[in-house]
């Protein structure tokens, strides 16, 4: 008999409920394998639910990746509006990296990922472009006009490249530490900058 839809007026725990279930299920049973049925079923809600919250299956598996590259957006936002742009890019991803992601989810990503490698690849590319397009809308919107929306763009390209270097070095080579690949990743780049491009 199938799981009765749960009604709840949180739509955050809701949608945490489904990412949860459905890692627990790609990991069980594989990605491919795993129907959005099943995810529903598993996490109690209707299909129209799941989809509501996620528009594809990926956006399922790589979720909590995703809010927290929301809260980044929103930090951004609260950052010292006469703050060099690379300054703030700087220190927010430094942050989000220094905050890492919670253990038992980025195994679960990891095993998923490792069985599924385009998946990674294709998060990477999709997810940071709208991360990137988010930064670069709130720093222009700061900044009024006085740094060139060129230079905010390049900026915010550059930094987000060293953020998901660095997370996916982290995610898919099994590194301890998200600030430790983020650090060395900047440092490489700041060194070879000054060194080539003199």
């Amino acid at each position: 008999m199938p799981e009765t839809p749960t009604r709840e007026r949180d739509p955050n725990a809701k949608r945490v409920r489904i990412a949860d279930e459905a890692l627990r299920l790609f990991q069980a049973q594989g990605y491919t394998e795993t129907t959005i049925d099943q995810i529903a079923s598993a996490a109690r809600v209707g299909r129209r639910t799941v989809f509501h919250h996620f528009p594809t299956k990926e956006a399922v598996l790589f979720d909590h990746l995703v809010v927290r590259r929301e809260t980044a957006t929103q930090r951004l936002r609260e950052r010292p509006a006469d703050e060099a742009p690379l300054t703030s890019l700087h220190l927010l991803l430094r942050e989000l990296a220094e905050q890492g992601y919670e253990r038992r989810l980025i195994e679960q990503i990891r095993s998923v990922v490792a069985t599924e490698p385009q998946l990674a690849a294709e998060q990477f590319s999709t997810g940071s472009r709208a991360f990137e397009t988010s930064l670069a809308a709130v720093l222009e919107s700061r900044c009024g006009g006085t740094i060139p929306t060129l230079e905010i763009r390049a900026l915010t390209k550059m930094a987000l490249g060293w953020f998901s270097t660095a997370a996916h070095i982290y995610l898919t080579e099994e590194r301890p530490s998200l600030l430790e690949c983020f650090d060395d990743v900047v440092a490489i780049c700041a060194q070879a900058s000054v060194r080539d491009l003199r």
